[in-house]
């Protein structure tokens, strides 16, 4: 699956915030799966005493289950 295509320039802002370079290719599942444990690696990095890692969370949420399933469609094909 191609990131770039599938996610909107708000949400690829925020992937790359997550220090993933998102390039305008074909990702395959161990690709993707790659991308969403950097995003969680990087969202558990937040401080939790500020309620930063909640805020991370709900804010990168939508891409993790994007990437979740789109590793599921790699797995169909």
């Amino acid at each position: 699956m191609n990131l770039v295509k599938v996610f909107t320039e708000n949400k690829l802002k925020l992937i790359e915030e997550a220090g993933i370079v998102v390039k305008d290719k074909e990702y395959s599942q161990e690709e993707l799966r790659n991308c969403e444990m950097q995003i969680e690696d990087y969202i558990m990095s937040k401080s939790s005493k500020n309620g930063d890692v909640s805020r991370y969370g709900m804010e990168y949420s939508d891409i993790l289950n994007e990437l979740i399933n789109l590793q599921q469609n790699c797995k169909v094909r």
